[in-house]
């Protein structure tokens, strides 16, 4: 009679425990998925946004690229205008001077408002 009542014992004990874990691991299992499900959403917001700050900086550097062949088209055209007048060439390179300094700053004014690369998000522990 007492190996009966400690085998029931032991099988309710056992049942609880074992009940108590499988719960846990569902509960475990369901905040894994949760966390995946978040982490991909996360993923396709920065792809998105990745996507459009690439455009964005390739827009800009293509910008600065027409500044820059703009500005040196027109010193070589004053300079072949200028031919050997000192000034007519010291006022075409001022000119140019001026130019790529103001196309720099534009670029960089536009790097600085795009701001930094988004960055990805991190994979959920599993």
């Amino acid at each position: 009679m007492k190996v009966a009542n400690r085998i029931k014992s032991v099988l309710v004990v056992s049942t609880l425990v074992l009940g108590a874990s499988s719960t846990a691991a569902l509960a475990d299992d369901a905040s894994t998925q949760a966390a995946k499900a978040q982490y991909r959403t996360q993923i396709s917001a920065f792809k998105a946004s990745n996507s459009t700050w690439k455009a964005s900086k390739a827009a800009i550097k293509a910008t600065f690229a027409n500044a820059k062949s703009s500005a040196i088209a027109t010193r070589d055209a004053a300079l072949s205008a200028a031919g050997s007048d000192e000034v007519a060439i010291a006022a075409a390179k001022t000119a140019f001077r001026t130019a790529m300094d103001q196309a720099k700053a534009t670029r960089d004014s536009a790097i600085a408002q795009l701001g930094a690369k988004p960055t990805k998000p991190a994979k959920p522990i599993s």
